[in-house]
């Protein structure tokens, strides 16, 4: 597999900092490395020598082999500025380079193809029935089988002549090559940048815009008391984590300064350390900073002693500004083992780029790091930043017409600090309307002026990664920006376009090295990995790219990579390898023939009914990318594949996907594309079956993505010997699709069978499970429930023992009456999840306690299930390591008096659990906890003491729960006396939940207020919640979230806390019966953060109290509080004046307005709304017209309008044709009436005939 894979690339080193176009050439064309090149020319001449017996050979060889070193060394030079006088030439050299490298690995490619369909057919006929002349046939196809054309070798011959043609070429650059001249001026250059970056405590800016929470939050980690546990160290460690250019010095400094850090500390430090990092340099810069003179040392040793007495019993702070080591772990030990002495309470604060660097300076001093990242600004504090060096020193009147633009120019620069000062600072000296019209249009990357600061900041990220990391970062600029990569995708097209090195290390499969790729560029921050829970439970995880960071791909890429939406509109490269592009018209694919080097295409058709011409112009240009190795295609519908598909013989991936409606392809043309590794299919399910009897031929496939009713279509699997990933193999009890098919596949990782009712136990041990080594997750599904016994399937499950290293593992539907024996003991040592779903037999679960990194136990549907065996080792509790998530649903009858839970259990969920009362003591370990559908009377509370891996007793001295729901309790009438209480548990919690207990009367005494970081907080459905009667504040100042629902006398006191709460965002009242007014002015002033207000179903509702006051709210949704619109309609004229009055003060400037009454557009504050961009409204019965004088004073801003169940509505005001309008949605609506004005705003609607034209 290591040489059928084929050949990779990679960057060799990275490019040092030219002008921006020719650095982004010279990157991707410098794009192979020498040992690439050594690789390919001795497997081409072993190749030529068996089979072309040349006599100049063997002396080419050896001159090529010769030059490689000369070539390495004009790669090294590259980096210099000293080259730019030569630079085209280089670059065409370097391109030519790369090409013939391309050709020759092509060549290579093509006789291994051979070598594999010789395979093929050798395996298909040795099981054919023998014959005496079939038994000839074979014998001669064994001699012969292995010996390729003479075609394909002086095809070969050809291209290692080409490749030598152009590696001579390197003689008119070895000018470039003084070795001391190099090395000379790489060390000049390493001090001029060290000195360019150097940064001092001293701040040169005044203010600092939108880090007052990180700033905070900082603060409080470094003055905050050392706690009380013996593992705790003098010195702690924190980094603040950030891209170039977003606001980590800066910050830093600011901390610096403050009066309350300057009197924590006895001393404080500031080291700029920039990209060398050697100790014993920034020692002598922290005895420097300490004595303010430079020490005379000139060893480690004396340097260690002197630092030592200057820091001992000293608290200190120590900030490392723009670390950039990550990966030499003994100079991070010999600078940080003097730190040791520091006094208690001593910091170490790093700034860096890359989570790495913090991770690795803990690593050297056995600490766990905290991590403050910095993401960017909000689009608030960002255009503050804009606006302070877009307009300093302009009046206002000059500045009014240009803010309009400025807000739409920072939406484009994604929250970094550095690109607003810049941008904004370039704008400043360029007041032209015209001209901050063209750079609103222009992308981030393609600002040559003003941008070089900011590209040349973020260019050093890129400057500093591993060539091969340089590469797979490259290749993500095809993707839109904001898109979530899954690993498995993501590594899976890495490998089919050739990104990921092979290795000589035979143990890690290619998957393990894309993987490890891809996490590294998380570590260094190029890549954030997130995941999106429910209840504990991962539903999804993947990886994004910031914005800033995706331009820079798109830089660094150019020439290699494009991404267009409009081929028409962009002149494509033919050094292009790697593109993404959509298709409006088949005529357009013409555009893409002269890229005859392309590796890989992403490729969309936007029509809905693509016509016959979409296959023939597709099939004509798949035959101009010969060197095609990755093909995905999007269409709307499909017809059939090209016919030139089969002859792309160097494909290794391929996915093809419907985004309208199903589609049917011949996939015999694919089923003699002997290197193809991956194979995805997206079906719906109105599709028919694929044909897929020839899919065996296809013994390179690793991955199958199909549709599960597809993949059991396919006959022999078995013969896939290479397949790691089968999403779902369903067993048949006829031959070519039983459970034996799985013997010789030995590299599966993943694993899901169906209808395992169909196997016997002689078929499952002939299977092998226990034997794939390589097998991660597991799900067993018995899909029938027809009558079996219950031994028969207890002992199929024991025979279904999977190998050790196992990781996940799911038994769905068995019909057996026992857990197998292999989960009741430490056989599976690494596995982490364990589902056990609808299981209608099992009674008892035995302990398994000897699953010591288990993670996550779900336990669902177990009607019968009454006991559980003792999950602990002692004291009822378990040890470190063992199970983190306990997940029960239906489970009826256990007898929880007798269970405690793990105290390192992460995720607790318990579902329909009536007879479920009370609940043990809770973990302080646990992150989630939701409780649905129990009789619980009292919640828990937590405990803190647990044992140890060593046995002994240990402590926690603060919560790890995050997030809590409790719902459809109808036992529960407090929460006075649980962990709520609990000082331990109040700092954790960041979302709780409280629905549907219709007999909960009581909160704590307190509220809420003491749950200090409480962001998401929602009471709904409690009809019973009595008003203690004190004058309490309920709410916490962090919460940003907040939905009160039906939740009796204490509506108003919830309401009435709102006050102070700068935090909030967003505010969701619902059958809120007890409410009669919003909130004062007043209280409305101090929400700040307020951006979304959304009320339903009030019925005594009848004023908007201080509405007017929210500046920043921008929407608004009111629907079902007709005690609004009836309070308007009544009042007197002369009290409508007064109260329109009072409205003066109105600085409401909503985006989008969603209500379900038109009247309430007549009411202030909406009465004088006029920066209103959508407004909807939606099942109002007596509508007759709309307000005409409200549309008129938002005609210029009005986008998007749309009425929904207006059945009395008669016309459409002629306002409208005055606006600005961009869709319009009717329905439910007599639309024959408003025919002639909306043919005249769909006439009139410039460049939206599209839109206009869904609408009507």
């Amino acid at each position: 597999m290591g040489e059928r894979t084929g050949i990779r690339y990679t960057v060799q080193r990275n490019i040092s900092i030219l002008n921006d176009a020719m650095w982004a050439k010279l990157v991707p064309g410098k794009a192979v490395a020498t040992p690439v090149i050594s690789y390919i020319l001795n497997k081409a001449f072993t190749c030529l020598d068996n089979y072309w017996r040349a006599e100049d050979m063997e002396s080419m060889k050896a001159e090529l082999l010769k030059m490689l070193p000369h070539v390495q060394a004009v790669f090294d030079a590259v980096h210099w500025d000293n080259i730019k006088e030569q630079s085209l030439a280089l670059d065409a050299w370097l391109w030519q380079l790369r090409d013939a490298v391309e050709e020759a690995e092509d060549s290579l490619d093509e006789l291994d193809y051979h070598r594999l369909k010789e395979d093929v057919k050798a395996r298909d006929e040795q099981e054919e029935t023998a014959s005496v002349s079939k038994l000839k046939g074979k014998l001669i196809r064994k001699l012969t089988k292995h010996v390729p054309k003479n075609g394909m070798l002086k095809r070969l011959k050809e291209s290692v002549e080409g490749l030598h043609k152009a590696i001579a070429g390197i003689k008119k650059f070895m000018g470039l090559v003084n070795k001391a001249g190099v090395v000379n001026h790489f060390m000049d250059y390493e001090l001029h940048k060290c000195k360019q970056f150097e940064t001092s405590s001293r701040s040169t800016a005044i203010e600092v815009f939108g880090m007052d929470k990180e700033k905070d939050l900082m603060i409080k980690w470094l003055t905050e008391p050392t706690g009380n546990d013996p593992a705790d160290t003098n010195l702690r460690i924190f980094t603040i984590v950030g891209h170039g250019g977003f606001g980590k010095t800066t910050l830093a400094q600011h901390i610096y300064n403050e009066k309350i850090v300057q009197n924590c500390f006895d001393i404080r430090l500031w080291v700029s350390v920039s990209s060398h990092f050697d100790a014993p340099t920034i020692i002598n810069h922290i005895i420097e900073a300490i004595s303010k003179k430079v020490p005379s040392a000139n060893t480690l040793e004396a340097l260690h002693a002197i630092l030592e007495d200057r820091l001992i019993s000293k608290r200190f702070l120590l900030i490392l500004d723009n670390v950039w080591n990550d990966n030499d772990m003994n100079e991070w030990e010999k600078l940080l083992a003097p730190l040791r002495v520091g006094g208690p309470g001593s910091i170490v604060l790093l700034t860096t780029r890359m989570k790495s660097v913090g991770d690795m300076a803990g690593y050297a001093l056995g600490l766990k790091v905290q991590h403050l990242k910095l993401d960017g600004l909000l689009e608030k504090d960002i255009l503050m930043l804009f606006n302070k060096h877009a307009f300093n020193g302009l009046s206002l009147d000059y500045c009014r017409n240009f803010h309009s633009l400025g807000e739409h120019i920072v939406k484009k620069i994604s929250g970094c600090p550095l690109a607003a000062k810049v941008i904004g600072a370039h704008l400043r000296d360029n007041m032209s309307y015209i001209y901050w019209k063209k750079i609103l249009q222009e992308d981030l990357q393609n600002l040559q002026v003003g941008m070089d600061g900011v590209m040349k900041v973020l260019r050093l990220s890129y400057h500093y990664l591993p060539a091969n990391l340089q590469l797979c970062f490259r290749y993500c600029s095809i993707f839109p920006q904001g898109h979530r990569f899954g690993k498995k995708e993501l590594v899976e097209m890495w490998l089919g376009s050739g990104m990921i090195l092979q290795t000589t290390d035979e143990t890690k499969a290619a998957e393990d090295i894309g993987g490890q790729c891809l996490d590294q560029l998380a570590r260094k921050s190029f890549f954030e990995f997130t995941s999106e829970e429910t209840d504990g439970v991962v539903l999804e995880e993947y990886y994004v790219m910031h914005d800033v960071l995706h331009d820079l791909a798109q830089v660094v890429s150019s020439g290699e990579c494009l991404r267009t939406g409009d081929i028409r509109s962009v002149k494509i490269a033919e050094t292009v390898r790697h593109m993404s592009v959509k298709i409006v018209n088949p005529v357009h694919l013409k555009d893409l023939c002269h890229l005859n080097n392309l590796r890989s295409l992403i490729i969309e058709f936007v029509e809905d009914e693509p016509s016959t011409n979409y296959s023939i112009a597709f099939n004509d240009i798949l035959k101009s990318f010969r060197s095609l190795r990755l093909l995905c295609v999007t269409a709307k519908c499909w017809i059939d594949m090209p016919d030139a598909i089969s002859k792309l013989i160097h494909l290794r991936y391929i996915s093809l996907f419907s985004t309208k409606r199903s589609f049917i392809v011949s996939m015999h043309k694919m089923f003699t594309l002997y290197h193809l590794e991956t194979l995805k299919i997206m079906e719906f399910s109105e599709t028919k079956r694929l044909k897929l009897n020839g899919m065996s031929n296809l013994v390179c496939l690793r991955n199958l993505h199909v549709p599960y009713d597809t993949i059991s279509s396919i006959p022999r699997i078995g013969k896939l010997t290479c397949l790691e990933y089968l999403n779902a193999f369903t067993v048949q009890k006829k031959n070519g699709h039983t459970v034996c098919e799985l013997k010789n596949l030995a590299q599966l990782r993943h694993l899901r069978l169906r209808d395992i009712h169909n196997v016997n136990r002689r078929e499952v041990l002939g299977a092998s499970l226990k034997e794939k080594t390589q097998m991660r997750t597991l799900c067993l599904h018995w899909s029938c429930h027809e009558v079996v016994s219950a031994n028969t399937d207890d002992q199929v499950l024991d025979d279904f023992q999977p190998h050790s290293g196992l990781e996940e593992l799911s038994i769905v539907g068995f019909s057996g009456t026992k857990i197998p024996f292999w989960l009741t003991n430490s056989y599976l040592e690494n596995i982490v999840s364990l589902k056990i779903i609808n299981c209608g037999k099992i009674e008892y679960v035995p302990s398994l306690a000897g699953l010591c990194s288990l993670r996550s136990l779900s336990l669902e549907q177990l009607p019968l299930l009454t006991s559980m065996g003792n999950l602990l080792h002692r004291c009822g509790e378990i040890p470190i390591g063992c199970s983190h998530s306990l997940i029960s649903e239906g489970t009826y009858d256990i007898d929880w008096d007798s269970i405690f839970f793990p105290s390192h259990l992460y995720t607790l969920i318990i579902r329909r659990c009536p007879k479920l009362m009370e609940l043990p003591t809770l973990p302080m370990r646990l992150k989630h906890l939701k409780i649905v559908s129990s009789g619980l009377m009292i919640l828990p509370k937590m405990y803190q003491n647990y044992y140890n891996i060593e046995g002994s007793l240990s402590s926690l001295n603060e919560s790890q729960l995050t997030n809590m729901i409790i719902e459809e309790c109808p036992n529960l009438t407090s929460f006075a006396e649980c962990f709520l209480e609990q000082n331990i548990f109040q700092v954790s919690l960041r979302e709780l939940h409280i629905n549907q207990c219709k007999q909960l009367e009581h909160l704590p005494p307190n509220g809420f207020v003491e749950l200090v970081n409480l962001q998401i907080l929602e009471i709904s459905d409690c009809p019973m919640l009595k008003d203690s009667g004190m004058e309490v504040k309920l709410l916490p100042s962090s919460v940003e979230q907040l939905i009160i629902g039906s939740s009796g006398k204490l509506e108003n006191m919830l309401i009435g806390s709102l006050a102070g709460l700068k935090a909030l965002s967003n505010i969701y009242l619902y059958q809120c019966t007890h409410l009669t007014s919003l909130p004062s002015a007043s209280t409305f002033e101090t929400l700040t953060a307020l951006r979304v207000l959304k009320i339903s179903s009030c019925p005594n509702l009848s004023s908007f109290g201080g509405l007017q006051c929210l500046e920043f709210l921008r929407c608004l949704t009111i629907r079902s509080c007709r005690s609004l619109a009836k309070g308007f309609s009544s009042q007197s004229p002369s009290l409508c004046q007064s109260r329109q009055e009072s409205f003066m003060k109105n600085v409401l400037k909503i985006d989008t307005i969603s209500i379900d009454d038109h009247s309430l557009l007549f009411m202030e504050p909406l009465r004088s709304m006029h920066f209103t961009r959508e407004l909807s409204i939606t099942d109002d019965p007596v509508m007759t017209s709309l307000p005409d004088q409200w549309l008129l004073q938002n005609r210029l801003v009005l986008q998007n309008l749309v009425i929904l169940n207006a059945k009395t509505l008669q016309c459409l005001p002629s306002s409208l044709m005055n606006a600005a309008l961009r869709t319009i949605l009717l329905s439910t609506c007599k639309f024959f009436q408003f025919q002639h004005l909306l043919l005249f705003l769909w006439a009139n609607a410039p460049k939206q005939p599209g839109k206009w034209k869904d609408s009507l």
